[in-house]
């Protein structure tokens, strides 16, 4: 399964594309990573082989269905895979969500921040949605507080039938800035 190449987000030191098949190594990295699996899920990707048919029966079965998705986030100066972020439909949620995820490697040097960036700028130059959600694990409190200094209002929590687990829950208002 491939994509066509549209528009995606950009920043100053971060690029973005579709995820591919030969990206599995990286994924199973960055998807066993613990923060991963304590803030988000485990998702039973234990080999590169596992990764790959994730990306293949899930992510990229996600942009070709939504025309959304993860996308691969990779430091323009080396070009290594740092990371995942864009929007998410979910079933639980009436509006798409911002995902993110980043190899503890790459946290605390602002990657997480611009790439979140760059896709809301992505979002309001590109598509017509006036809101965005996030969620979060009630515990990740580095993840809540990017989302606040992002422009995010924390609305409180939300369960999610999906993950049998409660969130908190944050909302982003594009409508806002044209007020």
């Amino acid at each position: 399964m491939s994509l066509s190449s549209g528009p995606v987000p950009e920043s100053s030191r971060l690029s973005f594309r579709p995820p591919k098949v030969e990206d599995a190594s990286f994924y199973n990295t960055l998807m066993n990573e613990p923060d991963y699996h304590r803030f988000i899920a485990d998702r039973g990707i234990r080999s590169d082989a596992d990764a790959a048919a994730f990306i293949e029966t899930k992510t990229l079965a996600h942009f070709t269905e939504h025309k959304v998705g993860l996308w691969l986030v990779e430091q323009k100066e080396t070009g290594a895979p740092i990371g995942a972020c864009g929007l998410v439909v979910r079933d639980d949620l009436d509006v798409p969500d911002l995902g993110y995820a980043f190899l503890e490697e790459a946290r605390g040097k602002g990657y997480a921040r611009e790439a979140a960036k760059a896709v809301l700028d992505f979002v309001r130059e590109n598509m017509d949605l006036p809101m965005i959600c996030a969620i979060t694990h009630t515990e990740n409190h580095r993840s809540a507080s990017l989302l606040l200094k992002l422009g995010f209002t924390a609305k409180g929590k939300r369960y999610l039938e999906a993950y049998d687990d409660t969130s908190d829950y944050f909302e982003f208002d594009f409508n806002r800035d044209r007020a």
